[in-house]
């Protein structure tokens, strides 16, 4: 009897245990329903994009506003994430999992499948953090928990209570409303989250560092690149130089300093900013006109542009330079200079009196530099003029030559300086035995003048001309001589 009344009583604290059990199960499970609408936000996994977007109520108490977005690492093929809605049930500071590792900041969600930092090797050591499974953040890599890093691992801690919703769904389409997060990568010497808070974490306070940036100064007209020898690097030390933003631009034809500023932001978050002051140097040219000098014209040339520019060149010659020792050498092999286009002279042309041309030429060049040359040309309608051309008497047997024929003559011209070289004499023999001396003279404008007189022997007959052609002189009947030959 005493052991049928000790089984009842054992079986009457089994039957009190479970039904405690099952009602503590089932009050439990009726709070957490009753209570996951009042609770501050819902979590929603999108395991195609390895994304979480954390969403807070609307005015209309739905959970439809984005407010955070996470990256993430699912479970693989292998070991996947279980599609379904969810409350958490449980928080861990430091939580072992699998193989012998721990993760920090661990929330749980369904069974063993839990929201957790990326591993460590040891038990509350930060320092000993699996580099290259934290680089895998964005894609599917774990045995069926969620991994993030520890900053959004000590969110979800702190600010998601016991029984926040988590919806864990598939959506090819997009990740989410706020996208996918940039991953940070880490080189595999860095053993720390850099988003831990903790105290000693020597990557949490790091900024990026921007180097190579410096001021810089350029010749005038000299173009820059202003990402030339600058590089980034991250907070955790990777190179993040394609991420460099450049504020402000440099006017290479414009003298003086110009501030350029640089920033960069890394997969943190963080930003650097550093700024330089690049100098453009004064215009180092002068213009000099080559060609455009005073000129005269006959009076069929066309005073236009072509004929204003014909043979003037405008070159730019360093300030510092003479410009006669410049144009010592041939024209056409200028030395230090730079030939300007012709298109960039601009040429005004007024005729100031009856025949007489102005023409200016003027460029502008460099920063708000120009220069002008004035010239006159002058048109030329009249030929020379001789002085001293007679008729004049040969003595017996002399023989008129260009020196004879040019004894006491003078050419003058209103514009061209001439002298009796530029007199061309032609010398014809008549068959009375006189002489036709003509005299001929152009100036530099094309005008030609030309002047004829007869010359005769004194007392000499046409027979006696051809008795001096009999005895051998030179000249004879219809025989021209032209000087100069």
């Amino acid at each position: 009897m005493t052991g049928f009344k000790r089984i009842n009583i054992t079986r009457y604290k089994i039957v009190i245990i479970i039904s405690f059990l099952i009602f503590m199960f089932l009050y439990s499970k009726m709070v957490v329903v009753a209570a996951k609408n009042d609770y501050p936000y819902v979590i929603k996994v999108n395991r195609v994009h390895n994304t979480i977007t954390v969403y807070e109520k609307d005015e209309k108490g739905e959970y439809s506003r984005p407010i955070k977005a996470m990256l993430c690492s699912v479970g693989t093929k292998s070991t996947p994430t279980p599609l379904g809605t969810y409350q958490t049930m449980a928080k861990y500071r430091w939580k072992a999992l699998m193989g012998n590792v721990w993760g920090q900041y661990s929330t749980r969600i369904v069974r063993g499948i839990l929201f957790h930092s990326v591993y460590y090797y040891n038990y509350a050591d930060p320092s000993t953090l699996a580099t290259k499974e934290f680089n895998k953040l964005g894609q599917a890599a774990s045995h069926g928990c969620i991994r993030i890093t520890v900053e959004d691992a000590k969110w979800i801690y702190d600010n998601c209570p016991i029984g926040t919703t988590v919806i864990i769904y598939d959506d090819k389409n997009s990740p989410g409303p706020l996208g996918k997060p940039e991953g940070i990568k880490l080189p595999s010497n860095v053993r720390w989250d850099p988003t831990d808070p903790d105290v000693n974490n020597p990557y949490y306070a790091k900024t990026p560092e921007l180097i190579g940036i410096k001021d810089r100064t350029i010749s005038w007209g000299e173009e820059i690149d202003l990402y030339k020898n600058v590089k980034a690097k991250s907070s955790v030390g990777s190179d993040i130089t394609s991420k460099i933003l450049v504020e402000g631009r440099v006017n290479p034809y414009k003298s003086g300093d110009y501030q350029i500023t640089y920033r960069v932001t890394d997969s943190l978050g963080r930003m650097a900013t550093q700024s330089m002051v690049v100098t453009v140097k004064e215009y180092p040219y002068k213009a000099v006109f080559d060609g455009a000098n005073n000129q005269v014209v006959g009076k069929e040339t066309k005073i236009d542009r072509t004929f204003a520019l014909s043979g003037v060149n405008v070159y730019l010659i360093d300030k510092s330079l003479d410009t006669i020792e410049v144009f010592s050498n041939e024209k056409d092999k200028v030395q230090d200079a730079i030939k300007m286009n012709p298109d960039e002279v601009q040429v005004d042309i007024k005729e100031v009196k009856k025949d007489v041309y102005q023409i200016t030429y003027q460029v502008s060049y460099g920063e708000n530099e120009s220069a002008m040359k004035v010239i006159q040309v002058y048109v030329d309608r009249t030929g020379p003029v001789f002085s001293g051309i007679s008729e004049r008497t040969l003595r017996p047997f002399e023989i008129p030559d260009r020196n004879w024929a040019l004894e006491g003559v003078r050419v003058h011209d209103d514009f061209t300086r001439m002298k009796p070289d530029d007199i061309i004499v032609t010398i014809e023999g008549n068959p009375d035995g006189s002489y036709w001396i003509t005299y001929e003279a152009r100036d530099k404008a094309g005008n030609k003048t030309i002047e004829s007189v007869v010359c005769r022997y004194d007392g000499v007959t046409h027979a006696s001309f051809f008795l001096v052609h009999e005895f051998g002189f030179h000249f004879m009947k219809g025989r021209v001589r032209r000087y100069p030959q």
